[in-house]
């Protein structure tokens, strides 16, 4: 199908494009494009304008700064993919990367427009939410943070407004016990379930534990049952095995042609216990 006819404007500056999308409260922000497209192809969005950010200085880079990594919105996923900042300080980043999609799509899929869809199949929400991201958005009131837990609160549906665009997302490096988990019929499909689990290992124990699930619900979301879990004391076997059986009962699994919500609970209780296991071994 073809896309709907819309305006197209390809800012240079960021105060630009801001104005663009306070002028209209259809206008839409094409980032990468590899969501938005398909979107418009299939006529499930109409927006009146397209604001091009791909010549608004500003938005790229990875930079380190201590004890977090600020990643640009214009960042793509390949470029996340071969970074050795990534590596290094947010493996779990590197480990997540590898399943969005294929290479073609990563070559050109950015970073901040991924966070911005707010896909719940996306690995960039979970993972984001486990760490404790912060978002960095800009306006026409003008500048401000949105921590993780505020940021993503419905399928597709963020607390960024409309005229509002994400620049940056500063990422913590301290959370130093990391596990990533998908489950998908084949490398680069859509995951039918995400988990991803983060904490700081303090005197033998995980101290600050994060845990969220992402796919198998209707929006990504924390396991906070869980994460109360491993606070307790040492991650041990059967901790792993009591946080599976509580992710599953803690969830309300969604249900389509690729699963049903029994099948996805299942899945949840798997990810999860690989999780656990993973950070008991320090991973």
């Amino acid at each position: 199908m073809k896309p709907p006819k819309f305006r197209y404007v390809a800012p240079r500056t960021l105060d630009e494009a801001v104005e663009h999308l306070a002028a209209d409260p259809d206008a839409k922000v094409l980032s990468g494009g590899q969501s938005l497209m398909p979107l418009l192809a299939m006529r499930l969005a109409a927006p009146s304008i397209l604001v091009d950010l791909q010549h608004v200085p500003g938005l790229d880079g990875i930079e380190d700064q201590g004890s977090s990594v600020l990643i640009g919105a214009g960042v793509t996923h390949r470029e996340i993919e071969r970074s050795d900042v990534i590596a290094q300080r947010l493996p779990i980043l590197s480990s997540a990367v590898v399943h969005i999609a294929h290479p073609q799509i990563r070559s050109r899929g950015t970073f901040g427009g991924s966070t911005a869809h707010a896909d719940p199949s996306g690995e960039w929400p979970t993972v984001l939410l486990a760490l404790g991201a912060t978002m960095h958005a800009v306006g026409p009131r003008g500048r401000r943070t949105i921590e993780a837990d505020d940021f993503f609160v419905g399928p597709f549906t963020s607390t960024l407004d409309e005229d509002e665009i994400l620049t940056h997302v500063s990422v913590p490096t301290t959370r130093t016990a990391w596990s990533f988990q998908e489950a998908a019929v084949k490398r680069g499909d859509y995951g039918l379930a995400l988990v991803a689990a983060t904490g700081i290992p303090r005197d033998g124990q995980l101290a600050e534990a994060r845990v969220s699930v992402g796919a198998a619900v209707g929006s990504v979301r924390r396991l906070t049952d869980v994460e109360r879990l491993l606070s307790r004391g040492p991650v041990t076997d059967a901790l792993a095995e009591e946080a599976a059986l509580t992710a599953a009962a803690s969830v309300d699994p969604i249900s389509d042609i690729h699963g049903n919500s029994e099948y996805r609970r299942k899945l949840v209780a798997s990810l999860v216990r690989r999780a656990v296991l993973e950070l008991k071994n320090g991973a």
